[in-house]
């Protein structure tokens, strides 16, 4: 890669992008940042919550930490009552080196841990949500334990120092936490001193390095505006010290100010966000609907027109894709297993909580208000639902331009195109990827993301991983960094047929070296079918189509394409992983040839 591909990637990333992050990174280097300066805020002792408020006749808890460690999504390890080690990888055991040094001299992808996700899961605080609940439902020991480990969680993570204070997102999931904790416990408009303490000591670590956020473009702005803003509302409404109300609202104004901003810039107009993942959109829209949550509790001024627009959009735009028997979404985008709101009996895989939340919130109407999963989180957040949003008429062609995406809807089928061409940096290198779902079968998938770190962590994110056309063994950009690709592609053209009996989307790009892909997909009976055309300069091609369901049979008609099986790796959980089948088929020729996926009713029924 030559140093002129380099910077063309990260001037694509803006020069405001590149100021705020460069700063960060040259503060932290030189010694010289204000976020290195900060003292920290001396720690109460004493109980962070008190008994629960709440009458005991509420939803079912969340399974989430119950009776054993979780992580990204799922359970892990064994039933303890002790709280876990904060400094070790929860699925290897490995430890943390050094993790009594301050957080910025502390390496974020050492080599003895691997990925430091794995380190800063169990520090999330999703337990804290967990033990609420459970004491809210008159588990007397619900509230000891809760107390118990935060005061371990203080003792093994003082104030800055650790892999638990890198990250100022890591900061602000803990916030939230530990607001919704005191709305699930009904002591929202009480704050015990040790809280406090703890709260300020967050709010002060995230405050300074706003910028560096905002200079990402995605998910830790929103993040961190909501922690800033409902940490510092509740502290300003709740302290009995008059400097430290002050302060707090300087912090909720620093994050309404933030959030405002990210929202205009980074919620595009037909919903999509600017990280291009269905799971970091809703953690964005989740982070939203706190600050409204907590906004509601104390009566605060609202939000601008400009925010409640916005974030309408993005609750519908969440809702089109959520499969409504299970609440499922395609895996596509970024996939670290983000899930801020754990509360009642839902799974981090069902996004229909979230919709319901943010619909009441946004829309005034409640999506899926039938499922007992949307209408406890509604209940356990006292959050009143509105009139029930129906059966909608989905057209059969609908195109997301700004998102990147298109879909095709025709009785059951539902068929998803990633669209090249990005406003904001592209994560992962799948242009015209195709995902299939019959009903709530995702039939042909994406390959999820596994991990930012561990070896082998390329291969997610790259060409390869999707249901697309690989030229010369390359992805479809260069890599310029771990989270950044160069040579980002541009959309040639998009055309949809949106007739009712043969809906159908085209799309095309060339990429870097001059090779080009046309596809074409569309639903045709009760089959789909693919019409791909390669052309420009390149050596041999492969396409491939990645499925984990018996029932999808594959087959073309050209002689020039033969489709054999292999295996390929598929991630639906971060740090999971299990192999699933490919078709894949070599392209020798400039040529155009189409492919038919169809079903094999027998195993469709038995599985």
């Amino acid at each position: 890669m030559n140093l002129f591909t380099k910077a063309r990637a990260y001037g694509r990333l803006g020069w405001r992008s590149l100021l705020d992050v460069g700063l960060y990174r040259g503060g932290l280097k030189s010694g010289l940042h204000p976020v290195l300066k900060i003292s920290p805020v001396p720690l109460s002792k004493g109980d962070f919550f008190p008994a629960s408020n709440r009458p005991v006749s509420l939803p079912p808890a969340t399974p989430v930490w119950q009776d054993r460690p979780w992580a990204f999504g799922k359970p892990c390890g064994n039933p303890s009552d002790d709280p876990p080690d904060w400094h070790t990888n929860i699925m290897t055991g490995s430890r943390v080196r050094d993790a009594n040094l301050r957080w910025d001299k502390i390496k974020l992808f050492g080599s003895e841990i691997g990925d430091i996700k794995t380190v800063w899961e169990p520090s999330r605080f999703d337990w804290v949500i967990a033990f609420a609940q459970s004491a809210a439902l008159g588990n007397a020991r619900a509230v000891h334990k809760l107390n118990r480990w935060l005061t371990n969680w203080t003792e093994q993570n003082p104030a800055y120092k650790g892999p638990n204070w890198i990250c100022g997102q890591e900061a602000s999931i803990r916030t939230a936490h530990l607001v919704l904790a005191a709305i699930l416990l009904g002591n929202e408009k009480t704050m015990l001193a040790p809280l406090e303490s703890l709260l300020l000591t967050h709010l002060q670590r995230i405050a300074p390095t706003i910028a560096y956020a905002r200079g990402q473009d995605n998910n830790h702005a929103t993040s961190e505006a909501m922690a800033l803003y409902a940490g510092g509302l509740w502290i300003s409404r709740c302290s009995a010290d008059e400097n430290r109300r002050a302060k707090a609202r300087e912090y909720m104004q620093s994050g309404l100010a933030l959030a405002e901003n990210r929202i205009r810039a980074l919620i595009f107009e037909d919903g999509g966000f600017a990280q291009y993942s269905h799971v970091y959109h809703r953690l964005m829209l989740d982070s939203l609907s706190v600050m409204e949550v907590v906004r509601r509790i104390f009566g605060a001024p609202e939000f601008s027109e400009e925010f409640v627009r916005k974030a309408a959009k993005a609750s519908e735009w969440l809702r089109f894709f959520t499969e409504p028997t299970n609440g499922d979404v395609p895996n596509m985008g970024s996939n670290d297993g983000a899930w801020l709101l754990p509360i009642g009996p839902g799974s981090s895989r069902d996004f229909r909580p979230s919709c319901a939340l943010a619909s009441t919130l946004f829309e005034g109407r409640t999506a899926f208000s039938d499922t007992d999963c949307a209408q406890a989180l509604l209940q356990w957040l006292k959050i009143q639902p509105g009139n029930p949003i129906g059966l909608e008429i989905v057209a059969p062609v609908r195109l997301f331009p700004d998102s990147g995406i298109a879909a095709i809807s025709k009785g059951d089928w539902r068929v998803y195109m990633r669209l090249p061409g990005t406003k904001f940096r592209p994560h992962q290198a799948d242009a015209l990827h195709i995902d299939v779902w019959r009903g709530s079968s995702n039939l042909l998938c994406d390959a999820g993301t596994y991990s930012y770190a561990e070896t082998g962590w390329e291969y997610f994110p790259s060409t390869a991983a999707h249901n697309t056309i690989e030229f010369d063994s390359r992805d479809q950009m260069l890599r310029v960094g771990r989270f950044l690709f160069g040579e980002w592609l541009r959309r040639e053209e998009v055309h949809i047929d949106a007739t009712a009996d043969q809906p159908s989307i085209t799309s095309s790009y060339t990429d870097f070296k001059g090779a080009k892909h046309i596809r074409k997909v569309a639903v045709v009976g009760q089959n789909v079918a693919i019409t791909d055309t390669v052309a420009g300069k390149f050596q041999t091609a492969k396409i491939r189509w990645r499925t984990n369901h018996p029932s999808v049979q594959i087959s073309t008609s050209s002689e020039a394409v033969e489709y054999l099986k292999e295996s390929g790796l598929y991630s639906l959980y971060y740090k999971s992983k299990k192999h699933i089948l490919i078709f894949s088929g070599v392209i020798s020729d400039r040529i155009s040839f189409t492919t038919k996926i169809t079903i094999d009713h027998t195993n469709m029924d038995r599985s």
